[in-house]
């Protein structure tokens, strides 16, 4: 899970490891949620865990309920997914965030490139 800062950007440097180690073509997917988005990024989840592709769901703040009442089950219910699946999770920092996701997720926080200035 990639914690966010304003400016950052990782699907970048994902997208060149997912390269690096084989998980071209469809083997690597991106989605950015939003409103309207859940049933799309659930079969998403089903298929990749099922396959063994990366998937990498941007702006996770963005559903927070989702995460709660959908991703989080789905999780627990795969006894066995592939052992190549992989979930990349971006979001900005959020106190709603769910805490059974937070806590099996391996946790990274970016931050702005050199030289770029927040707006305030």
């Amino acid at each position: 899970m990639f914690i966010l800062s304003p400016g950052a950007d990782p699907l970048s440097d994902v997208a060149a490891l997912a390269e690096e180690v084989g998980f071209t073509g469809n083997k690597f997917k991106y989605f950015s949620l939003g409103q309207g988005m859940e049933k799309e990024a659930s079969q998403l989840v089903e298929t990749s865990a099922t396959r063994g592709h990366w998937l990498m769901l941007m702006n996770c703040h963005l559903l927070i309920k989702w995460l709660k009442t959908s991703l989080e089950k789905s999780l627990e219910k795969f006894d066995k997914p592939h052992k190549d699946f992989r979930l990349w999770l971006t979001t900005q920092s959020d106190p709603n965030f769910p805490l059974g996701i937070l806590q099996k997720s391996l946790k990274i926080v970016t931050e702005p490139p050199d030289g770029l200035q927040l707006n305030c």
